[in-house]
């Protein structure tokens, strides 16, 4: 009975809605004839979309955020059916304002009703027994940001398209009306198709086909509409070629975004199970070694003979390398796997954690997705098992490339191939383009970014040796994969830094170093230590063009926006990550902590030469500013930009 009841409460707020707006306007016994006509127009096309969209089975579970989504959805459905209506009969004349205040009167109510009915839900939960629905099994799951740019950018070509035609933006009525033809038939395509929806193929070609068939099937409404109301055919061609222009470059961005993307699923279920958001350690794992591993170990003569069959320049060195690897492991004969491939579906057919050693003879700079390919060997590895592998660095491609053409021809091709290949793939808009083009092959990849994809995907280097024009690569499965979400790619990198009562926050940077180099810190200050300026030494995560925005401070400009959001004061200690943090002395960790970082830090007053100096800089600024807060950060903005300005001082 709790379904009729809702049914029949839903027609009464209706009509008590529209009686009230009516009377408001006319009066109710004055309600002329188009008016009555759209009470009943309202009525029905409400009822048929809540049924189309099951609003009253959804209001009668426990899930009020669905069912404020559902009547949304029906409401923003049956009020455009309403407007199509009213815009080609005789209902013309009914006045707008009347009929939106109405629509959105009944919506808001609607959503009203919807609370106190959840209230009461929450009190005697045994209403919702037996009416759970599986959320996958919907029909509403647009995607609402496909779905309102898709709206917005067809009804601005048609706009601009009129606009060509006219010479103005004045639209009338005829516009308008051709206008809801547009959207209606755009509309309708969609609810065919079900374009704009989260797609769950594991098919591209699935995925693109509701974009394809609902243009198609757009281009006919119109055709119909034109045959059936004898429109224009002027005005006719605009909304056709409106439709057609919105439909090539839509088709042709999901194409890019399809097709741009991996489709495999057990890659992304990988990927989803590591990734959390509450922290972003990775744990150390530890490794146990069982007595059946010394006694069949994997050796060098094991070695030569899996590599026999494989083509391999240099191979004796290659050969050498690995064994270099084998002396200290224990490597059981029955848990090694040797590949020449870029396909990670070959790592995914091993069982989880049944592999001591994965050698890979491939380049990961043919890997299509290389965080994946790292994450299941990863999961395919024992505990302190090797995975080896091999890629060309940056440098040596830029040789290769210099070595194949004179110096001027270098020169002018230098720029295209720097943007096509180092920065296509690292913008949101061109990198679908850039992997369509080229599969994912011949990727420049620098060293720091590849170290630094290995420490993200949980493992820890051994050992690297430059063989021919490839850098070959041990590293050793000894943490977890580290639960950031978003390491940074792009121009502008986020990165988490220890603030104000020792919360890590995000400041922002322009990028300076490789790609992924932030996970390689703690190594490269292991093998490198620090210089005298208490900069890591020898740092070669920093690009070339990097040391310029350092020098010049340009790197610091996104930093504004964090001070804008009082992330960061004016003027403070630097924003430093977790690891440059735990250098410190206790003393002075306890104190930085206790303010926020700053834009400019007292370094550029001070200018201290040595780690030692640095620390001793900082706790007296500190100690100053606890005492005289606002004279402190005066002094030392002035000293700072006299220093800045006057003396040259620059970031290293």
């Amino acid at each position: 009975m709790k379904k009729p009841l809702l049914i029949m409460g839903n027609l009464g707020i209706l009509s008590l809605v529209y009686f009230f707006m009516a009377n408001n306007k006319f009066g109710f016994l004055n309600l002329p004839l188009p008016y009555v006509y759209l009470y009943f127009l309202i009525l029905l096309y409400n009822s048929i979309s809540s049924t189309y969209y099951h609003k009253y089975n959804i209001l009668l579970q426990n899930s009020f955020w669905l069912t404020l989504r559902i009547i949304f959805w029906s409401n923003f459905i049956s009020g455009l059916f309403i407007i199509i209506t009213v815009s080609f009969t005789e209902l013309w004349t009914i006045s707008r304002e009347f009929i939106f205040l109405t629509l959105f009167s009944i919506f808001l109510l609607e959503i009203l009703i919807a609370g106190i009915i959840f209230k009461f839900i929450h009190k005697t939960s045994h209403l919702t027994s037996g009416l759970a629905i599986n959320k996958n099994q919907l029909i509403y799951r647009y995607n609402i940001k496909w779905l309102i740019i898709g709206a917005v950018t067809l009804i601005t070509f048609y706009t601009i398209l009129l606009f060509s035609r006219t010479g103005q933006i004045i639209i009338s009525v005829q516009d308008e009306q051709n206008l809801l033809l547009l959207i209606s038939a755009w509309g309708i395509s969609t609810l065919l198709t079900n374009r704009y929806k989260y797609p769950n193929s594991i098919n591209h070609y699935y995925e693109i086909a509701p974009y394809i068939k609902a243009s198609i099937i757009g281009l006919f409404i119109i055709v119909f509409f034109y045959f059936s109301l004898r429109l224009n055919t002027q005005e006719v061609r605009i909304i056709m070629l409106s439709i057609l222009i919105h439909s090539c470059i839509e088709v042709f961005y999901f194409y890019l975004y399809f097709f741009g993307q991996s489709k495999n699923s057990g890659a992304k279920y990988s990927l989803e199970n590591h990734f959390h958001k509450d922290n972003d350690d990775q744990k150390e794992l530890f490794e146990n070694v069982s007595d059946s591993q010394k006694k069949n170990r994997f050796d060098h003569n094991d070695l030569v003979r899996s590599l026999q069959t494989i083509q391999l320049s240099h191979k004796n060195q290659v050969v050498h390398f690995i064994s270099n690897t084998l002396v200290n492991d224990n490597i059981h004969k029955d848990k090694v796997s040797i590949f020449d491939t870029i396909s990670t579906t070959n790592i995914k057919m091993l069982y989880r954690n049944s592999q001591d050693l994965i050698v890979n003879i491939h380049n990961v700079n043919n890997l299509r997705r290389i965080n994946h390919y790292f994450i299941n060997s990863h999961d395919k590895l024992s505990t302190g098992g090797l995975l080896v592998g091999s890629f060309i660095p940056l440098e040596n491609f830029y040789i290769h490339l210099r070595g194949q053409m004179p110096h001027f021809l270098y020169a002018i091709m230098l720029p295209f191939h720097f943007i096509f290949h180092r920065v296509f793939p690292k913008l949101a808009i061109t990198k679908q383009i850039y992997f369509i083009l080229t599969g994912g092959k011949d990727r420049t990849l620098s060293k720091a970014e590849v170290f630094g994809r290995l420490s993200f995907c949980g493992f820890k280097m051994v050992q690297y040796e430059a063989i021919g024009n490839q850098i070959y690569f041990t590293c050793k499965k000894s943490k977890t994969i580290s639960e950031e979400q978003f390491p940074s790619y792009g121009p502008i990198v986020k990165l988490k830094r220890v603030g104000h009562h020792g919360r890590m926050i995000n400041i922002y940077k322009f990028r300076t170093m490789y790609p992924f180099s932030e996970f390689i810190q703690k190594d490269v200050f292991e093998e490198n230590n620090l210089d005298a300026s208490g900069k890591f030494l020898n740092d070669f995560r920093i690009t070339s063009w990097g040391k310029i925005l350092r020098k010049y401070f340009i790197d610091e400009i996104p930093q504004l926006y964090n001070w804008l959001r009082s992330d960061i004061n004016l003027v403070g200690v630097r924003a430093i990550s977790k690891h440059y943090y735990n250098l410190y002395p206790k003393e002075l960790q306890e104190l930085r902590i206790n303010f926020k970082p700053g834009l400019i830090p007292p370094y550029y007053a001070d200018m201290p030469t040595t780690f030692e100096e640095i620390v001793e800089s900082e706790m007296r600024y500190l100690q100053r500013k606890k005492e005289k807060p606002i004279i402190t950060n005066m002094v030392y903005i002035i000293k700072a930009f006299k220093n800045i300005i006057f003396s040259g001082a620059r970031s290293k």
